[in-house]
């Protein structure tokens, strides 16, 4: 004999069981989303101790990694949302955003999807920090700079080194060498100046690797002159240059815009800014 208030039948029990499990699954997922801003402020209280974007940029990968898509995207936006707010932490919250290492913590396809729920929600500036490119057709890379005659037949583990050591005279002669492995040293180098930096970071002739590397270098990045040089090159990956918008103040985003320099994408994205920032004012 069966209790009927035990019994199920088996094709209607199973469907019952997975729509439960769906449910359950969906308030899951609302209980995490509405929790996005309190863990989007807690990630930037944590960043407010640190200084190092890679570092960061494993810190937030980390901390994210076991969420839904929908969940990383809604706190990575709470995160570009404390920018406007000057935030503590936010600045290098961004920078953080720029650095593969955030990816690198994460299984494959993860930051596709969430790209596509920010994307799915309007974050554009998200989704284009998260852009992965494939490799561009040689045909149509822009030529980058060639290294001086003097430095041509100059081994690359002898320019790695130079790169490091104190001389001014090839430390100016390396900022034009093409190997991101000589720039990330030069961009180590104590003796590296300020001025030499904004030099590279205004080149248009120089590879997207370099140019990551200066945007996403904690000593460099950390400059608003820089922020500001790498916005304007038009060389600049437009993923870098959507991050860093949001870090410039209103009048360097007129000239931006005025200037005339860079892709749509980004100038229209300027003026959005200006106008959301308009309005907040008004």
């Amino acid at each position: 004999m069966h209790d009927s208030g035990l019994c199920y039948d088996g094709a209607d029990g199973g469907s019952s069981m997975k729509g439960d499990r769906e449910a359950l699954l969906l308030c899951l997922r609302l209980v995490l989303r509405s929790r996005a801003p309190s863990l989007a402020a807690r990630l930037l209280r944590a960043l407010a101790g640190m200084n190092d974007p890679r570092k960061a940029a494993l810190y937030l990968g980390s901390r994210l990694r076991p969420l839904p898509p929908e969940i990383i995207a809604a706190s990575l936006q709470g995160v570009l949302d404390g920018v406007e707010r000057k935030e503590p932490g936010s600045d290098l919250a961004v920078q953080a955003m720029l650095c593969g290492e955030l990816r690198s913590t994460w299984p494959e396809g993860l930051s596709r999807q969430v790209q596509a729920c920010a994307r799915r929600e309007g974050k554009f500036d998200l989704a284009g920090m998260l852009l992965e490119l494939p490799e561009m057709d040689s045909r149509f890379v822009p030529a980058v700079s060639r290294l001086p005659k003097d430095l041509q037949e100059v081994p690359l583990g002898v320019r790695k080194a130079w790169a490091r050591q104190g001389d001014v005279f090839l430390m100016d002669r390396l900022l034009y060498d093409p190997d991101p492995a000589v720039v990330a040293n030069l961009l180590d180098n104590p003796r590296l100046l300020p001025r030499d930096v904004i030099r590279l970071a205004s080149r248009t002739d120089a590879g997207e690797g370099v140019l990551e590397l200066v945007a996403t270098h904690h000593r460099w990045i950390a400059l608003y002159p820089v922020k500001v040089t790498l916005v304007h090159n038009p060389s600049t990956p437009v993923r870098i240059t959507l991050g860093l918008l949001r870090l410039l103040m209103s009048p360097d985003l007129r000239e931006l815009v005025a200037v005339g320099r860079v892709s749509g994408v980004v100038a229209r994205r300027a003026k959005e800014l200006l106008r959301e920032r308009e309005e907040r004012i008004g």
